[in-house]
């Protein structure tokens, strides 16, 4: 699918919402979870947390799909057919995310498998011109813009700490509104996996009880 047609226009009213995501393959997916685990349940977990989030993503907009980039698109294609994709231009984040937010879409990150659908219908509606899901490592896991302003992602330290600090920081300079919602748990590390709630993410229980790994039950506090 072009990216032209998956994004609807500006003026839209409907929830656009796109998955941030890559290729759940093994030696490539979720490789800070290996060691301690396997390259082959990294990529299991991976696949299950894009699964997780697609399910919640789709009980707001009916045709969300996946934002990847185009060496991902075929193997994504194969294992969740019939979603809709939208191939990412230029590199990186910054290209992701630049393709992503067109047309005021949300773009949910892949793997956070406990968001909340609650979550992603806020940035929606939240009147701000940016909104953004701060997780725990300084980042984001959620990101809604209007208007389109590519260029604030180009100077992004992607892969730091400073990451959210930073978008703020470039979306203010630029005269842009900025709303922060609560934060949105992703998974990069077995302690990230280890604290989330993951009450509502189906497959990603399934994996971990497949594996005779302990999951959080429901209702439990952080």
């Amino acid at each position: 699918m072009s990216v032209g047609a998956a994004l609807r226009s500006e003026g839209d009213a409907a929830t656009r919402v796109l998955i941030a995501a890559k290729a759940p393959l093994p030696g490539r997916a979720k490789t800070r979870l290996s060691p301690p685990l396997s390259p082959t349940l990294a990529a299991r977990l991976a696949e299950a947390f894009l699964t997780d989030v697609l399910a919640v993503a789709r009980t707001v907009d009916a045709a969300a799909g996946f934002l990847c980039p185009q060496a991902d698109a075929a193997d994504l294609g194969r294992l969740f057919a019939g979603v809709p994709l939208v191939v990412q231009e230029g590199d990186g984040l910054t290209g992701a995310l630049a393709t992503g937010v067109r047309g005021g879409a949300v773009v949910v990150a892949g793997d956070a498998p406990g968001i909340t659908a609650a979550v992603i219908r806020a940035a929606a509606a939240d009147p701000a011109d940016v909104v953004l899901g701060p997780t725990r490592d300084g980042g984001f896991g959620l990101i809604r813009m209007r208007p389109h302003r590519p260029g604030i992602f180009a100077g992004i330290p992607w892969s730091t700490g400073s990451v959210l600090d930073s978008t703020v920081a470039a979306c203010r300079a630029a005269g842009l509104t900025v709303a922060l919602l609560e934060p949105v748990a992703d998974v990069d590390t077995v302690d990230d996996l280890a604290a989330i709630d993951l009450t509502r993410a189906r497959a990603t229980r399934a994996v971990l009880a497949d594996v005779g790994r302990p999951t959080r039950p429901a209702g439990s506090g952080r």
